[in-house]
């Protein structure tokens, strides 16, 4: 998954998501110029949600783009509450959205769908969650996600994006 700045990258994959680093970034590698790139790992959710953030300055997903996006599975309406509950409190537009209309508290199929800092679109699933009101039926405007990169690069320290050497050919990293 691209992204412009592995420390923006963090903040939101573990501060908000809950998830946690299992490979920090090489950037002696990237310094050396052995490297033009350099990525974080995280796992995400449960042991099968695994994703690569990697440093990439350029080309960012536009906000009205679903597709690629990547999609987790959690197993139950309390898990998916807590993670909807943390991008609430986190100030991160979410939908959740199920295929066709039920009566309230039938169990329905529903994904919650939102982006991370640099526009790249996720789906966390739940097979089964109890219909209320609330929940989008059918399709949605993708664009009622978009939200401000610039105000979590904000928030993180320097170190998630190398600094531009004299003479180098580093793309600049637009904030």
């Amino acid at each position: 998954m691209p992204v412009r700045d592995l420390n923006v990258a963090r903040k939101f994959y573990c501060e908000v998501l809950g998830g946690e680093v299992v490979m920090e970034p090489e950037w002696d590698r990237h310094r050396d110029g052995l490297s033009v790139g350099a990525h974080l790992d995280f796992q995400l959710f449960n042991s099968d949600g695994h994703l690569n953030a990697f440093w990439q300055p350029w080309g960012q997903p536009a906000p009205d783009q679903m597709f690629p996006h990547r999609a987790f599975s959690v197993p139950d309406a309390a898990r998916l509450d807590q993670i909807a509950d943390r991008l609430e409190r986190a100030g991160v537009p979410h939908v959740l959205v199920t295929p066709r209309e039920a009566a309230d508290g039938a169990s329905v199929s529903v994904s919650l769908y939102f982006r991370d800092p640099d526009m790249n679109q996720l789906e966390v699933h739940c097979g089964a969650y109890p219909f209320r009101a609330g929940i989008t039926v059918g399709t949605f405007d993708p664009s009622a996600q978009y939200y401000r990169w610039a105000d979590w690069r904000a928030a993180v320290a320097e170190g998630g994006a190398p600094r531009e050497r004299p003479g180098a050919r580093v793309p600049r990293v637009r904030r």
